[in-house]
């Protein structure tokens, strides 16, 4: 083996199990996500049928009034707060 390909290999292998070490942690920090949200959402699943349709219907009237708020609100320019 060249001393060149030997050196394109070695870089090779760094760049990949460098990739892998990032792809890892990631796979990690998603996976805690997950858990922190089945966590935080947890209290749905003890939800009745009932329940859960009035909190859809109170969503569904909130998403309507904040569409409503918002086609009537008048339209700002580019750099005004």
């Amino acid at each position: 083996m060249s001393a060149g390909m030997r050196s394109r290999l070695c870089d090779w292998t760094k760049e990949m199990w460098g990739r892998h070490i990032r792809f890892r942690k990631l796979y990690r920090q998603l996976d805690q996500m997950r858990v922190d949200l089945r966590a935080r959402t947890a209290w749905l699943d003890e939800l009745s049928e009932e329940e859960l349709a009035e909190m859809l219907c109170g969503l569904s009237d909130c998403i309507d009034a904040l569409q409503e708020a918002c086609s009537e609100a008048p339209d700002r320019s580019e750099g005004t707060q």
